[in-house]
């Protein structure tokens, strides 16, 4: 039997990402499992209008292998979920390193045959996954990755 894998953007704050990064755990307020299986590859997207780096803002951080099914965990860990007093992205899977790193996605949207209108980009970023929960092309998943410095 053969595996696909499946690329998905995800959109996600400066502050959460820092703490999927540095625990190789990612989470979301619903369980993800039906799109997101082991052995996908999540590339992180620090959302601009929620970043409180600019340094940060609309660009590509990381690709994380999934390698783990999605399991329920109660226990706040993001800064909002720790403001809050709450989990609020219950459902949640580990993750390998791929590889971190930054590009802006102006530096890239040219090339990313997924984005198919280049004047408003920022539609494929939306809702999570982005890409209206379509996975992305294995090539652009590869320019994506190859291109973080």
């Amino acid at each position: 039997m053969i595996v696909m894998v499946a690329y998905w953007i995800i959109p996600i704050t400066y502050g959460n990402w820092l703490v999927c990064h540095k625990n190789l755990v990612y989470g979301f307020g619903e369980n993800l499992g039906d799109l997101i299986k082991v052995g996908d590859v999540l590339i992180f997207y620090i959302m601009k209008s929620r970043c409180d780096n600019p340094d940060y803002a609309s660009c590509f951080v990381g690709a994380y292998e999934v390698i783990s099914d999605w399991f329920k965990e109660a226990k706040p860990l993001w800064p909002d979920e720790l403001e809050a007093g709450k989990s609020l992205y219950p459902y949640r899977v580990k993750l390998r390193l791929v590889k971190d790193g930054k590009v802006r996605v102006e530096e890239v949207v040219d090339r990313l045959s997924f984005i198919k209108r280049k004047d408003v980009w920022q539609v494929y970023f939306r809702g999570c996954p982005a890409n209206f929960r379509r996975p992305i092309p294995e090539e652009d998943a590869r320019l994506i990755i190859e291109s973080l410095k």
